[in-house]
C-alpha cells in the first residue's frame, strides 16, 4: 500500500516535484499521512470536488508552539476563521471510501507550519493558501523523499 498526505503548500509546487524530508517546502497538513491501495489519480479525483468548492484561505501566522510526542517540534500556529478545518473535514470525508481510516485522524487538529532550517513563519506573517497538494510519502526515490502526485487549485476566491 502507498502512503499519502494532503497539504496546503506555502510555496509554489508542481506535479512531479520531489524533495527530501529535510527540504520539504513549508506547508500546512490538511490530512495526516494515510495508506491507500488506490492510484494517486483516484485520490486526486476524490479531492477535486473538495478543492472546487473550497475558498482560497487568507490567514496569518500566530504564536509559536511545541508539538510532537516529546514536545520537541517547533511550529507556528496559523490563525484562520475555521476554513482550514472545514477543508480538512471535507477532504477526510472524500478520502474515507478510498482508504483513509477515520479512526486515525487526529481529533485535536490545530493548523500549523513546522519551523524548518530553510524557513519558517513569524507571528503576523500573512499567507495565501490557494491549492491542495497530494504528496506520496513513499515514492520510488526512497523513504527519505516525497513526491507531489496531485495539485488542485482552491477555486473560490475569498470575498
Amino acid at each position: 500500500m502507498a502512503r499519502y498526505v494532503v497539504v496546503l503548500p506555502l510555496a509554489p509546487l508542481e506535479r512531479g516535484d520531489e524533495f527530501t524530508v529535510a527540504e520539504w517546502p513549508l506547508h500546512i497538513t490538511v490530512v495526516e499521512p494515510f495508506e491507500s491501495a488506490e492510484a494517486p489519480d483516484r485520490l486526486v479525483a476524490a479531492l477535486a470536488p473538495v478543492a472546487a468548492r473550497a475558498h482560497i484561505v487568507r490567514t496569518t501566522a500566530g504564536e509559536d508552539a511545541w508539538f510532537g510526542r516529546r514536545r520537541d517540534v517547533l511550529v507556528s500556529l496559523v490563525r484562520d476563521g475555521g476554513e482550514i478545518a472545514v477543508l480538512r473535514d471535507a477532504a477526510c470525508a472524500a478520502l474515507a471510501p478510498l482508504g483513509l481510516d477515520p479512526q486515525r485522524v487526529r481529533p485535536d487538529f490545530r493548523p500549523h507550519v513546522t519551523v524548518k532550517r530553510h524557513g519558517r513563519l513569524f507571528p503576523g506573517d500573512h499567507v495565501v493558501l490557494d491549492r491542495l497538494a497530494l504528496i506520496d510519502m513513499r515514492p520510488p526515490a526512497g523513504s527519505h523523499h516525497r513526491a507531489v502526485v496531485g495539485l488542485l487549485p482552491l477555486n473560490h476566491p475569498t470575498s
